[in-house]
């Protein structure tokens, strides 16, 4: 039987399934971060408030080596972190994000308030490096 998707196009479709790199809404409007950028946020920030969450987890992030992008979108702020094939977006807010959005998986990870399961930084740091250590094994066994 004749498949009537073209080789090619069939190719496509399942490296599209096996990486992770789908479109994460916002990346385009998020801002490279630096370990320096980072440290000079972490440090100028008021002694007299804990220092945000964001910041830590970007900060650890970069130190383990990945990419990370910051958006802000009124009170919430939106971390891209990526390395490789691996995109990962993750929210920090302190209310609710819409149901909607929630639902339709809008981001992979919450910290904070969400509806369905929220994480600590912690938590999600160590999902993160998990699941890239699991995706580099597999790539390497698969060569």
């Amino acid at each position: 039987m004749h498949s009537a998707i073209p080789k090619k196009f069939t190719e496509i479709l399942i490296t599209m399934s096996v990486y992770k790199t789908q479109f994460k809404k916002n990346i385009h409007k998020s801002k490279m971060c630096s370990l320096g950028m980072i440290k000079r946020e972490i440090e100028t920030y008021p002694s007299k408030y804990p220092t945000p969450k964001y910041l830590l987890f970007m900060h650890e992030m970069l130190l383990n080596g990945w990419k990370v992008q910051l958006y802000t979108a009124e009170v919430s702020k939106y971390v891209f972190v990526s390395k490789d094939d691996l995109i990962f977006k993750i929210r920090f807010s302190n209310h609710k994000p819409r149901y909607s959005r929630e639902i339709e998986n809008d981001c992979d990870y919450y910290v904070g308030i969400s509806h369905l399961q929220s994480k600590t930084t912690s938590e999600i740091i160590q999902i993160i490096l998990e699941k890239y250590e699991t995706e580099r094994y597999q790539k390497q066994n698969q060569a």
